[in-house]
């Protein structure tokens, strides 16, 4: 049982690594590709990848498909099509350590999401450590500097995208889990994810055709797509479902509180960038603040032992 924890905390670190490397390839590649466009192939080349071995376990349980496709497209639109384009998006304005705080976040953001929709709501002390994880998470976006939230003229573009973005993926988490879906095959519905999620995105793409002088990512750039394609699109996802079925979600959640450590490390090795004392203090206090909440949701959603006399 410990050697399964231990074996799902590193698989579910390993996917926060590969999430990590996505922003930071990400902001090197906005830089010279639209973010929609970036969006786009790094999808479609996600589903041709996919294809061979998910189009078959589709077509075999297709009658779920076609009963639930409402619900899919939504879910498709969500995830694929909203939250990882909004995220390439915001990393045109704004910083891969500042995107990890946030998306440290995301656990409390399910949280919400499931009280608002009829769940399990936070408790008073959840929420107390949940307002303490929010404040790491402005301390690394402000850099410390507080007055900033008091200036109007202050762009925050970038972070207003990013709290779209894990709204959008909160509202996927908790609506996935209400769809029936035991018994479908997951690279299946991971590949009809990304397949239709990739038709969604087109009208982002064709946006950018429009705006801008590149039709299709230069070949120097095809290194980078193919490296999105393949880890943060698919190796995590296998790494993570691979840890929630050998622990538990709560075990797995946890490790998303090393997004902002992976997120500012990389920063500083590959983009030179500057991380300072005030956003590492909040780095620790996203951390402490997201663990804690998610080990006190986790004591109270297990009961207690039974008695021995």
């Amino acid at each position: 049982m410990r050697h399964s924890v231990l074996l799902a905390a590193l698989l579910a670190a390993t996917a926060n690594l590969f999430w990590a490397a996505n922003a930071i390839v990400g902001k090197a590649v906005v830089a010279t590709l639209p973010a929609f466009t970036l969006s786009q192939f790094r999808w479609a080349l996600a589903f041709m990848l996919l294809a061979p071995f998910g189009l078959p376990k589709i077509y075999r349980q297709w009658y779920w498909y076609r009963q639930h496709l409402p619900r899919l497209s939504l879910l498709a639109l969500l995830s694929v099509g909203f939250y990882n384009t909004l995220q390439y998006w915001a990393l045109e304005y704004t910083e891969p350590v500042k995107v990890g705080a946030m998306l440290a976040l995301m656990p409390l953001s399910i949280a919400v999401v499931s009280g608002f929709l009829g769940g399990r709501k936070l408790s008073g002390l959840e929420w107390l450590t949940s307002i303490f994880a929010v404040s790491g998470a402005l301390v690394v976006v402000s850099n410390g500097q507080w007055s900033l939230f008091l200036r109007p003229q202050q762009g925050w573009f970038g972070e207003l995208l990013m709290v779209c973005a894990v709204s959008s993926w909160a509202f996927y988490s908790v609506l996935l889990k209400r769809l029936p879906h035991e018994g479908i095959e997951p690279i299946g519905l991971l590949t009809f994810f990304i397949g239709l999620g990739s038709l969604l995105i087109l009208p982002f793409w064709l946006y950018d055709v429009s705006h801008e002088a590149i039709f299709v990512p230069p070949r120097e750039l095809w290194w980078s797509i193919a490296f999105v394609a393949v880890f943060p699109s698919i190796l995590s996802f296998m790494c993570w479902n691979k840890a929630v079925r050998l622990a538990d979600a709560t075990i797995a959640g946890l490790m998303v509180t090393t997004a902002p450590l992976f997120n500012a490390i990389l920063a500083m090795t590959f983009l030179d960038a500057q991380v300072s004392l005030a956003q590492w203090s909040g780095i620790g206090i996203v951390i402490i603040g997201v663990a804690s909440t998610l080990l006190l949701s986790r004591r109270k959603a297990t009961p207690p032992a039974a008695e021995t006399t």
